[in-house]
């Protein structure tokens, strides 16, 4: 049906719509530059939904796909024009480097791309190495036939055909087609899913909601007083285990790159892969957190940072730091100087990374230690090792501990073990199985190894240095290292041992360390990085009085929680002690997925439509505080 109208019998011309140079001998019709270039892109729409993983509407999105595509190609064609093969062949390498950069980026984020993140671009720059290590052949394959296509088209150079009047109702023909089709989805209500996954009308719709600036809208118009005296009553300090416990003591922050909860006490071909982390959880000063999640927006590490700060859902437009850097907040570090504080963040890039050089005043730091506060020659994985930062970072704390008396706060972020967790062959200590050698898993052990030696030993020199004994130690992981939608995932079940999902891959470790106390406990209670905040103001025996936290103190929380992601799992999903609850990507909700996390079996996704709602809602909230600026008039 597809190709039906070009090869219609009146059609076919008397001279063809291509010559072989200025060679008058007749090229077959099916060999013209309509036809050739709607096959080609006919061929890898149906390999690029496969790629992004279509499960629904797949034979529609792929004839709306080509017929939009003939469409355009007809339309092209449609008057004599000598730059018509160039217009096609710009046309055809567009849409083709488009499917690359969404194949790509749904490799990743288990999501299609907006345009916004054109924006972040710069930032991608200094990640190329993370960044290439998601060029795959199944996905660069959508333009290796480029070069060969440019061959074709300046060889077969346009001539008009004969039939002018068919030329010009080709648009039309195909473009009644594709509304009839269209309509008839619409009818069916299938239209939305199609347009959620098929590349054309899915950035049509981006480009369009973007320039409207409804991209990220929300039901919440304003906060009800029943919201704010709830999310009051979550922020206020109430007696229970670890309060106070480190009131007037420094507290250390450490935000660990990539660290998941996997590897904590697991033995690996007889190895401990984490032997410092495993000795400090198992300290008798330590409360170890093991059902502790990841909670991210557009931009991972900056997103972790910023969540874990101030208890608020990040933005799903563009990075938080960047799209309310000058926004008013009332976070942990203005916390901490309320009751006493001198609060600095150390990160060994570059300053403006992420626009943090920006947005950590506003955030509450007092002073900003980054790549040009630190000497070092080695560049291992993206920036400073982590020897070298932890050596010198040292040293800073050392100047803040005597700056004046008050007790400091160090929110501290690691590098090393940031993907592609290439190490040099003298840090790849572990034995590693053949079958984990030369991919990512085997990669990542390596990596993570490295820096569980570096921060072990940091806790050791401080120690050394009488930084150690008055101070609360919290360390945490900023995001996962193995996305679901690696090859290596498949792997992965033979070191969990069962189906690697995202209630694993977003499963990071918190471990609070409080130095004297006889606090050991594993704590099991559901929570992610939106509890930090809460959680770290109980120990440190701050009473918030002033913020809003959608987050809850989980070491005294006994009821239910929840946890509702935005990336990689879309919004509207949610994970909760039992259950994880994935929204369809093609928007329809009974096409949705939920299993039991004990079992792994499957579940009936209906009954869980009130609770993807709610999640739904608090989000919405949060984005109102966002949107607002809502601490700025209070």
């Amino acid at each position: 049906m597809l190709f039906v109208i070009p090869v219609w019998r009146g059609w076919v011309p008397s001279q063809p719509e291509c010559f072989v140079g200025n060679d008058p001998r007749v090229v077959p019709y099916l060999g013209g530059c309509i036809m050739l270039l709607s096959i080609l892109l006919t061929i890898k729409f149906i390999w690029f939904t496969n790629l992004i993983n279509v499960e629904y509407n797949r034979i529609p999105i792929i004839i709306i796909s080509t017929l939009i595509s003939m469409f355009i190609l007809a339309l092209i064609y449609r008057k004599d024009d000598k730059a018509k093969n160039h217009k096609a062949l710009t046309f055809y390498i567009i849409i083709s480097t488009i499917m690359l950069v969404d194949a790509i980026y749904y490799s990743h984020y288990n999501s299609l791309p907006n345009i916004l993140v054109i924006k972040q671009l710069s930032q991608l720059t200094v990640v190329k190495d993370s960044i290439g290590v998601l060029f795959k052949l199944r996905s660069v394959v959508l333009v290796l036939d480029i070069p060969f296509v440019i061959y074709y088209m300046k060889k077969h150079q346009y001539r008009p055909i004969i039939n002018p009047r068919l030329r010009g109702a080709t648009p039309t023909i195909v473009g009644i087609l594709l509304f009839i089709i269209i309509m008839s989805l619409n009818t069916k209500g299938e239209l939305s899913s199609v347009k959620a996954q098929e590349v054309y009308t899915y950035h049509a719709a981006d480009i369009v909601e973007t320039i409207l600036g409804n991209k990220e809208s929300i039901e919440v118009e304003y906060l009800t007083q029943n919201d704010i005296k709830e999310l009051k009553t979550r922020a206020r300090l109430k007696e229970g285990k670890l309060t106070g416990l480190g009131k007037d003591k420094d507290i250390i922050v450490l935000q660990v790159e990539a660290l998941q909860n996997f590897v904590i006490n697991l033995k690996y071909n007889g190895q401990e892969i984490t032997p410092n982390l495993n000795r400090l959880i198992n300290d008798k000063s330590s409360v170890y957190y093991n059902n502790y999640f990841q909670l991210l927006g557009k931009g991972n590490t900056a997103d972790a940072e910023f969540v874990s700060q101030n208890s608020l859902y990040p933005s799903m437009i563009e990075p938080t730091y960047i799209e309310y850097q000058d926004n008013t907040f009332y976070g942990l570090p203005w916390l901490l100087r309320d009751n006493g504080y001198t609060a600095w963040a150390f990160h060994g890039y570059k300053k403006e990374f992420w626009n943090r050089d920006k947005a950590y005043e506003n955030q509450g730091f007092q002073r900003f230690i980054s790549e040009e506060d630190y000497e070092f020659e080695e560049i291992l994985g993206f920036g400073i090792r982590d020897e070298d930062f932890f050596d010198q970072t040292i040293e800073y704390l050392k100047q803040l501990d005597n700056a004046n008396e008050n007790p400091y706060y160090a929110f501290i972020i690691t590098l090393s073990s940031h993907t592609p967790f290439k190490m040099p062959e003298e840090y790849n200590v572990l034995n590693i199985k053949e079958e984990h050698q030369d991919n990512m898993i085997g990669d990542y052990l390596q990596s993570i190894h490295y820096a569980d030696k570096e921060i072990g030993r940091f806790i050791d020199n401080l120690k050394r240095e009488g930084l150690y004994q008055d101070t609360v130690i919290a360390l945490y992981g900023d995001h996962f290292a193995i996305s679901t939608t690696y090859d290596e995932a498949a792997l992965m079940k033979d070191i969990i041992g069962v189906e690697y999902d995202f209630d694993y891959m977003k499963n990071i470790p918190l471990v609070i360390h409080i130095p004297g106390e006889d606090i050991k406990e594993t704590i099991s209670t559901l929570g992610s990085q939106l509890d930090f905040y809460p959680t770290i103001a109980n120990v440190m025996g701050c009473d918030n009085t002033k913020g809003l936290v959608f987050g809850r103190d989980i070491t005294n929380y006994y009821r239910k929680n929840i946890i509702a992601p935005q990336t990689y799992m879309l919004k509207g999903s949610f994970i909760d002690e039992d259950i994880l609850f994935e929204i369809s990507r093609d928007g329809i909700f009974e096409n949705s997925r939920a299993i039991n996390r004990h079992t792994r079996e499957k579940l009936d996704v209906e009954q869980f439509r009130q609770i993807s709602e709610q999640m739904i809602k608090e989000i919405d909230k949060s984005n109102y505080i966002l949107k607002t600026d809502y601490f700025k008039t209070k």
